[in-house]
Protein backbone atom coordinates (compact mmCIF):
# COMPACT_ATOMS: atom_id res chain seq x y z
CA UNK A 1 0.00 0.00 0.00
CA UNK A 2 2.77 2.52 0.33
CA UNK A 3 3.12 2.70 -3.77
CA UNK A 4 -0.63 3.65 -3.51
CA UNK A 5 0.33 7.44 -2.82
CA UNK A 6 0.47 9.33 0.19
CA UNK A 7 -2.60 10.36 2.28
CA UNK A 8 -1.88 13.81 2.59
CA UNK A 9 -2.15 14.45 -1.06
CA UNK A 10 -5.62 12.52 -0.98
CA UNK A 11 -8.38 15.52 -1.75
CA UNK A 12 -10.55 13.36 -4.14
CA UNK A 13 -12.30 11.15 -0.81
CA UNK A 14 -14.27 11.57 2.09
CA UNK A 15 -11.85 10.78 4.88
CA UNK A 16 -9.46 12.17 7.24
CA UNK A 17 -5.96 12.00 5.78
CA UNK A 18 -4.02 12.92 8.84
CA UNK A 19 -4.45 12.67 12.96
CA UNK A 20 -3.48 15.00 15.70
CA UNK A 21 -1.12 12.45 18.29
CA UNK A 22 -4.17 12.50 20.91
CA UNK A 23 -6.34 10.74 18.46
CA UNK A 24 -3.82 8.64 17.25
CA UNK A 25 -3.19 7.20 20.86
CA UNK A 26 -7.11 6.65 21.73
CA UNK A 27 -7.41 4.91 18.52
CA UNK A 28 -4.37 2.47 19.15
CA UNK A 29 -5.25 1.83 22.73
CA UNK A 30 -8.85 0.74 21.29
CA UNK A 31 -7.97 -0.87 18.21
CA UNK A 32 -8.53 -4.31 19.82
CA UNK A 33 -11.73 -3.85 20.40
CA UNK A 34 -15.20 -4.50 19.00
CA UNK A 35 -16.84 -1.50 20.44
CA UNK A 36 -20.14 -2.12 18.85
CA UNK A 37 -20.58 -5.41 21.12
CA UNK A 38 -22.27 -3.56 24.20
CA UNK A 39 -22.51 -6.19 26.19
CA UNK A 40 -18.60 -6.62 26.35
CA UNK A 41 -18.12 -2.79 25.97
CA UNK A 42 -21.18 -1.43 28.13
CA UNK A 43 -19.24 2.03 28.13
CA UNK A 44 -19.84 2.10 24.36
CA UNK A 45 -23.53 1.63 24.90
CA UNK A 46 -23.47 4.63 27.65
CA UNK A 47 -21.81 6.59 25.07
CA UNK A 48 -24.15 5.44 22.29
CA UNK A 49 -27.00 6.77 24.49
CA UNK A 50 -25.50 10.05 25.62
CA UNK A 51 -24.99 11.04 21.57
CA UNK A 52 -28.59 9.92 20.78
CA UNK A 53 -30.26 12.07 24.10
CA UNK A 54 -27.71 15.02 22.55
CA UNK A 55 -29.13 15.03 18.86
CA UNK A 56 -32.69 14.61 20.62
CA UNK A 57 -32.19 17.93 22.13
CA UNK A 58 -30.97 19.60 19.46
CA UNK A 59 -33.74 18.71 16.88
CA UNK A 60 -35.76 19.68 19.90
CA UNK A 61 -37.66 15.77 20.15
CA UNK A 62 -40.96 17.21 23.09
CA UNK A 63 -39.98 16.27 25.92
CA UNK A 64 -41.31 12.81 27.02
CA UNK A 65 -40.71 11.69 23.78
CA UNK A 66 -38.30 8.55 23.47
CA UNK A 67 -35.49 9.46 21.12
CA UNK A 68 -34.43 6.29 18.78
CA UNK A 69 -31.32 5.72 16.85
CA UNK A 70 -28.25 4.60 16.43
CA UNK A 71 -24.60 4.80 15.18
CA UNK A 72 -23.09 4.11 11.87
CA UNK A 73 -19.82 4.11 10.69
CA UNK A 74 -19.96 6.67 8.03
CA UNK A 75 -22.56 8.57 6.20
CA UNK A 76 -23.11 6.26 3.33
CA UNK A 77 -24.67 3.92 6.02
CA UNK A 78 -26.67 6.04 7.82
CA UNK A 79 -27.95 7.45 4.34
CA UNK A 80 -29.00 3.86 3.28
CA UNK A 81 -30.58 3.39 7.01
CA UNK A 82 -32.27 6.65 6.71
CA UNK A 83 -33.63 6.03 3.55
CA UNK A 84 -34.38 2.91 4.73
CA UNK A 85 -36.43 4.09 7.65
CA UNK A 86 -38.20 6.94 5.41
CA UNK A 87 -39.40 4.20 2.48
CA UNK A 88 -40.73 2.05 5.46
CA UNK A 89 -42.68 5.25 6.52
CA UNK A 90 -44.13 5.61 3.30
CA UNK A 91 -44.81 2.29 2.98
CA UNK A 92 -46.99 1.96 6.27
CA UNK A 93 -48.68 5.37 5.19
CA UNK A 94 -49.77 4.38 1.30
CA UNK A 95 -50.83 0.77 2.50
CA UNK A 96 -53.23 2.35 5.47
CA UNK A 97 -54.59 4.35 2.92
CA UNK A 98 -55.29 1.47 0.73
CA UNK A 99 -52.70 2.99 -2.10
CA UNK A 100 -49.89 0.45 -4.32
CA UNK A 101 -46.35 0.79 -3.18
CA UNK A 102 -45.30 -0.47 -6.17
CA UNK A 103 -46.51 1.49 -9.01
CA UNK A 104 -45.44 3.68 -9.44
CA UNK A 105 -43.12 3.97 -6.47
CA UNK A 106 -41.15 5.70 -3.99
CA UNK A 107 -39.25 8.98 -5.18
CA UNK A 108 -36.69 10.76 -3.38
CA UNK A 109 -35.54 14.59 -3.79
CA UNK A 110 -32.19 15.57 -3.69
CA UNK A 111 -30.05 18.34 -5.60
CA UNK A 112 -27.42 16.85 -7.91
CA UNK A 113 -25.01 18.35 -6.14
CA UNK A 114 -25.50 15.66 -3.17
CA UNK A 115 -23.44 12.62 -1.82
CA UNK A 116 -23.11 10.03 -4.18
CA UNK A 117 -24.50 7.59 -1.67
CA UNK A 118 -28.11 9.26 -1.93
CA UNK A 119 -27.99 7.89 -5.40
CA UNK A 120 -26.46 4.25 -4.29
CA UNK A 121 -29.34 4.32 -1.72
CA UNK A 122 -32.15 4.90 -4.45
CA UNK A 123 -30.62 2.20 -6.65
CA UNK A 124 -29.88 -0.30 -4.06
CA UNK A 125 -33.43 0.15 -2.75
CA UNK A 126 -35.08 0.69 -5.71
CA UNK A 127 -36.19 4.59 -5.11
CA UNK A 128 -37.14 6.62 -8.08
CA UNK A 129 -34.01 9.45 -7.67
CA UNK A 130 -35.42 12.62 -8.64
CA UNK A 131 -32.13 15.01 -9.08
CA UNK A 132 -32.62 19.05 -8.77
CA UNK A 133 -30.16 20.55 -11.16
CA UNK A 134 -27.62 23.03 -9.68
CA UNK A 135 -26.28 25.93 -11.73
CA UNK A 136 -24.00 28.79 -10.83
CA UNK A 137 -27.37 30.98 -10.23
CA UNK A 138 -27.74 28.53 -7.74
CA UNK A 139 -24.70 28.22 -6.09
CA UNK A 140 -24.24 24.88 -6.98
CA UNK A 141 -26.92 24.14 -4.60
CA UNK A 142 -30.58 22.72 -4.58
CA UNK A 143 -32.93 25.65 -5.17
CA UNK A 144 -36.05 24.50 -2.68
CA UNK A 145 -38.28 26.11 -5.37
CA UNK A 146 -37.23 23.89 -7.95
CA UNK A 147 -37.17 21.13 -5.19
CA UNK A 148 -40.69 21.68 -4.55
CA UNK A 149 -42.20 20.98 -8.37
CA UNK A 150 -40.19 17.66 -7.87
CA UNK A 151 -42.86 16.48 -5.05
CA UNK A 152 -45.63 14.03 -5.21
CA UNK A 153 -47.84 12.09 -3.12
CA UNK A 154 -45.04 8.99 -3.36
CA UNK A 155 -42.11 11.16 -2.24
CA UNK A 156 -40.49 9.27 0.61
CA UNK A 157 -37.94 12.57 1.24
CA UNK A 158 -36.27 15.60 0.66
CA UNK A 159 -32.66 15.68 1.19
CA UNK A 160 -31.41 19.28 2.23
CA UNK A 161 -27.55 19.08 2.29
CA UNK A 162 -25.42 21.25 4.72
CA UNK A 163 -21.96 21.22 3.47
CA UNK A 164 -22.45 20.49 -0.13
CA UNK A 165 -19.40 17.94 -1.48
CA UNK A 166 -18.91 20.65 -4.55
CA UNK A 167 -18.37 23.28 -2.42
CA UNK A 168 -19.66 23.15 1.22
CA UNK A 169 -21.84 25.60 0.69
CA UNK A 170 -25.00 24.99 3.36
CA UNK A 171 -28.46 24.73 1.57
CA UNK A 172 -31.67 26.53 2.36
CA UNK A 173 -33.05 23.92 4.91
CA UNK A 174 -36.06 27.06 5.90
CA UNK A 175 -36.31 27.48 3.13
CA UNK A 176 -37.34 23.98 2.01
CA UNK A 177 -39.29 23.81 5.15
CA UNK A 178 -41.40 27.49 4.50
CA UNK A 179 -42.47 25.25 1.14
Amino acid sequence: MELDGAPILNVASFVNTGMDEHADKLFAENVNKNLVDFDEYPATQAIHTRCISILADLWKVPKGCKAIGTATTGSSEAIMLGGLAMKKRWQERMKKAGKDIHKPGPNIVFGANAQVALEKFARYFDVEARLVPVSVESKFVMDPKEAIKMIDENTIGIIVILGSTYTGEFEDVKGMSDL
